[in-house]
């Protein structure tokens, strides 16, 4: 009886330990021979680290935000930036919510002109410490690649991502 409870206690330990507990830090994963496998993991990391906290038709990045997410994010950036393999580059990529048009209508630029300011502003952010490459691009979709179950009008739509894509 004494070895069943001496297995439980170390089956539930090891359970606990595997399961629960804080979270994990994010470790960008090294590149090896496949590079697809790589790009793949990159991209599932680059998805959880999104530049939020944008205005309505603003495209400035909150300072506070900004100083928040570089200090928590940037190096992962920059790590997958160092690591990219041939053939591919970083791209950063803005969004909109889905008020407005996508294309200019008189005196409103339009949501895909607003998205490109808005990844060009986290692009120059970047440079600006330190981050740079002549493998990170930026792109502007506007309101076209909208997170799910998120209203399409909603402020969290407001966003820049990072992508791998190929060249």
């Amino acid at each position: 009886m004494k070895k069943f409870e001496l297995f439980l206690i170390v089956l539930l330990s090891m359970t606990l330990i595997t399961c629960g507990g804080a979270p994990k830090k994010v470790d960008t994963p090294v590149v090896s021979s496949g590079s697809g496998m790589w790009v793949k993991q990159s991209n599932k990391q680059l998805a959880k680290i999104p530049v939020e906290g944008f205005g309505y038709k603003k495209s400035e990045v909150p300072a506070q935000k900004w100083d928040r997410w570089a200090k928590l994010s940037a190096p992962v950036v920059k790590k997958i930036l160092d690591n990219l393999p041939a053939g591919y580059v970083l791209q950063v990529t803005g969004h909109t919510d889905a008020r407005g048009p996508e294309e200019p209508e008189g005196a409103k630029p339009g949501n895909i002109k607003l998205s490109n300011d808005r990844a060009q502003e986290v692009h120059a952010a970047l440079r600006r410490q330190g981050i740079s490459s002549k493998k990170m691009t930026y792109k502007g979709v506007g309101s076209s690649e909208s997170r799910e179950g998120i209203s399409a009008r909603s402020a969290k739509q407001r966003r820049v991502t990072f992508v791998v894509v190929p060249e």
